[in-house]
């Protein structure tokens, strides 16, 4: 158990998320540790780099390993893509900062079109609810 009361929340927090919630928060994570990691490398601090670039990198693979491939070329473009961060990931351990600020920039966007289409489904849904509760 833990004694800082923010990281048992975000533990309960990511236990009990839904499937939307819980991808918004690992792209959230990613970006957040790509940027702790260029930090760490601005301050000379390179075992902070390292933590954070292996944080980057876990996530952006657990990404990976959870697209349904069934569903066809959008989870094919999606593996690629993150295929390509993962390697930028590991070429960025020279120090080139600039690999991860594109990694960054890909895994936002990313992020953000999850986003806006996940709050239209939710937005589709809570009108179909309506409409049927109307209709009851």
């Amino acid at each position: 158990m833990t004694n800082n009361p923010y990281s048992a929340y975000r533990t309960v927090e990511a236990t009990t998320a839904d499937p939307i919630t819980l991808t918004t928060m690992l792209y959230d994570g990613a970006v957040k540790a790509l940027r702790k990691a260029r930090l760490h490398h601005e301050g000379h601090n390179i075992p902070g780099f390292h933590d954070e670039t292996n944080r980057a990198y876990l996530i952006i693979g657990e990404l990976r390993a959870t697209l349904d491939m069934s569903q066809g070329e959008i989870s094919e473009s999606l593996a690629a893509v993150y295929s390509y961060c993962l390697r930028l990931i590991i070429e960025s351990s020279t120090g080139d900062l600039q690999k991860l600020v594109e990694v960054e920039r890909h895994i936002s966007t990313i992020g953000d079109a999850w986003r806006a289409a996940t709050s239209q489904l939710r937005a589709s849904r809570a009108t179909s609810r309506l409409g049927a509760e109307a209709a009851a």
